[in-house]
């Protein structure tokens, strides 16, 4: 069914038009807010906009699901992770954000989710050294944003250093780069902060931050979220050794860009359970790899109709 799917780039596309409007309708008919006590301090600022008009929030967060399907697509195009054009990784990610029902609430998450998104839009593995480097001191303005709404966030920053030491020549020079540009929106908050005498307030929103949530609350979960996480494990595990088979003999351009993949799964894992979203909310965290793998796997035809069921299955369970 997904083999034969991958190959209709009309089928794509009605699939992708009903699936980005059931989203719509998920967020503005059924979407709420988490509580803003014990999130990053921008955070705080989301809440404040919810507060003031839940309208322009839902539009903003409309706007985050298609940057995130369009960012999942363009990164799997201008790696040549297929030979041929195909959406279906903007569908298997709306499909997961659907079935998962992660879009009832919009949480921090969601929010690192979308700067995920620009950073495979931004990223240009073919882009000359010198503009690359401008392009890294951007990551690191971007990235500082997205930590100051959602401290799980850092885990953008573990990929980037991750990718830069196995990708680029001069690794030390380029993580100087990242982490000065990370720097900078940092120095203008503690700047503002200490001309508005909002010292105080600053540091006690970092003291306020709930740490650790998914770790607290794994022992509570009910019986269908542990089904849920160990399906999710080692469906994962399955689609990575199946995607490291079909990738064995591809350029190493290719390879390469496959690999990274595998660095966002292992980073955004490892700072999945420092924030304050829940499991299995905080999967949300991990879809983008996990929509990457699930393309990868469909393109092969060879045992198509079990990769089909575990396909389902998956979305089954999400929704359960």
């Amino acid at each position: 069914m997904f083999h034969l799917l991958n190959k209709n780039l009309n089928l794509q596309l009605f699939f992708l038009t009903v699936l980005a409007f059931w989203a719509a309708w998920t967020i503005f008919a059924q979407m709420t807010l988490m509580p803003a006590e014990g999130t990053a301090i921008l955070y705080h600022y989301v809440a404040k906009l919810w507060t003031w008009s839940p309208i322009v929030v839902r539009i903003l967060v409309l706007g985050i699901v298609l940057t995130m399907t369009i960012g999942i697509n363009h990164h799997f195009q201008v790696n040549h992770l297929a030979e041929n054009r195909t959406y279906i990784p903007g569908v298997f990610l709306l499909l997961m954000l659907n079935s998962g029902k992660f879009l009832y609430m919009l949480t921090p998450a969601l929010l690192t989710s979308f700067f995920l998104a620009l950073t495979m839009i931004i990223y240009a593995p073919s882009e000359p050294s010198a503009k690359m480097k401008d392009r890294i001191f951007t990551f690191g303005l971007v990235i500082a944003i997205a930590t100051l709404l959602d401290i799980s966030a850092f885990g953008i920053v573990l990929f980037l250093i991750l990718m830069i030491a196995v990708n680029s020549v001069n690794a030390f020079k380029d993580i100087l780069i990242l982490l000065i540009g990370l720097a900078f929106p940092y120095i203008y908050c503690f700047a503002i902060a200490f001309i508005a005498s909002g010292m105080p307030k600053f540091l006690q929103s970092w003291a306020d931050l709930t740490i650790f949530v998914p770790y607290k609350q794994f022992l509570s979960m009910r019986v269908m979220d542990y089904i849920l996480l160990a399906y999710f494990i080692i469906l994962t595990i399955v689609l990575i050794v199946r995607g490291k088979r079909m990738y064995d003999n591809k350029l190493i351009v290719i390879r390469q860009a496959f690999n990274n993949v595998h660095l966002l799964l292992i980073s955004m894992l490892l700072f999945l359970g420092l924030g304050i979203v829940p499991l299995p909310m905080a999967l949300l965290y991990l879809l983008l790899p996990v929509a990457i793998y699930l393309t990868v796997a469909v393109i092969p035809k060879k045992y198509r109709f079990v990769y089909d069921f575990l396909i389902v299955a998956l979305c089954v369970l999400l929704w359960l």
